[in-house]
């Protein structure tokens, strides 16, 4: 297969995920007169030890990488009750929640948390869906028609072809690749950096598309004077942004695939909450599941017992 740069945008889009440039130099005194006057009040200069801001959001941001870096892409299959070790020593709430979901739901996959683990996850457990199900085809050819739509969509919200042709390539190929697949091998592909980044872009802007092409739903819920297009520059577009309930709706709705949400938050109930996101059509296959703790998502496995008809 052939790998992409996840990195490559159209020079018309919106740049998102570069820096904003500094700010305009005031200009030297070289251009006013020189006075003879040396003044006293000379600020002081800051001492060595001391960071600038920059420095220290740099300094943060190479933590949060180095730490995500730690885990895979995606991660294999685990026992959910091994996430209940992670709260040993913290919320009782939390650990209460997992033991009662593990009634019902028996095992977990991560994904890495490097502000991509929604479209990352949503990815995996749509395709691993499809691979899993050779006994019903139609889900293979619905999915491929519906990643094959996507690209009439892109174009309907003005993205030029250069700007997403080689994620939408990489995406639809790896797809049309599932059925001569093994888990291990979708495994692998999902956890190589070009493959699975040109993936979760691809996503990243249907999700993008589908609020330009759907504004009138969704502009009420942004900032007083945000228009949508800068949002989507800004929050949806660009690697490494979390994901908002708004994301997930549009995503939900331009796949015609429909996803659970269990929360895993922190008030006194025992229960985790699911929450629904459907899209306009009818589903034609059961909701995908993925298990949400503040500002992040994994992938969530219903027990055997409890599939009925789930694939």
């Amino acid at each position: 297969m052939q790998q992409h740069n996840p990195a490559s945008t159209s020079p018309s889009q919106p740049q998102a995920t570069a820096a904003l440039p500094g700010q305009p130099t005031v200009p030297g005194q070289a251009d006013a007169e020189v006075s003879t006057h040396v003044s006293t009040d000379q600020p002081k200069p800051k001492d060595e030890g001391q960071l600038t801001d920059e420095q220290i959001l740099t300094q943060m941001q190479a933590i949060k990488d180095e730490e995500a870096n730690a885990h895979p892409l995606v991660g294999s299959s685990m026992d959910l009750l091994e996430l209940e070790a992670e709260y040993a020593n913290g919320s009782a709430s939390f650990r209460n929640k997992i033991r009662n979901l593990a009634d019902t739901h028996d095992r977990m996959r991560r994904s890495r948390g490097d502000g991509n683990c929604f479209y990352r996850a949503f990815a995996f457990a749509w395709f691993e869906r499809v691979m899993l199900a050779p006994h019903r085809p139609e889900l293979h050819a619905n999915a491929v028609m519906a990643i094959e739509e996507s690209k009439d969509l892109l174009v309907a919200a003005q993205f030029e072809p250069l700007a997403f042709e080689d994620f939408y390539a990489v995406t639809l190929e790896t797809l049309q690749n599932l059925i001569h697949w093994t888990p291990d091998q979708l495994l692998e592909t999902f956890q190589q950096d070009e493959i699975s980044n040109s993936i979760v872009m691809h996503f990243r802007l249907v999700a993008s598309a589908y609020l330009k092409t759907h504004p009138e739903d969704y502009v009420p819920f942004l900032e007083f004077g945000q228009t949508m297009d800068e949002y989507c520059s800004m929050h949806v577009e660009a690697m490494g942004r979390e994901s908002e309930e708004m994301m997930v709706i549009a995503l939900t709705k331009a796949t015609h695939i429909s996803i659970e949400v269990a929360y895993l938050s922190g008030n006194e109930s025992d229960e985790v909450n699911f929450l629904p996101f459907l899209p306009d059509t009818l589903p034609y296959m059961p909701p995908l599941v993925l298990l949400y703790r503040p500002g992040h998502y994994d992938i969530l496995y219903r027990k055997s017992h409890c599939l009925d008809g789930v694939v």
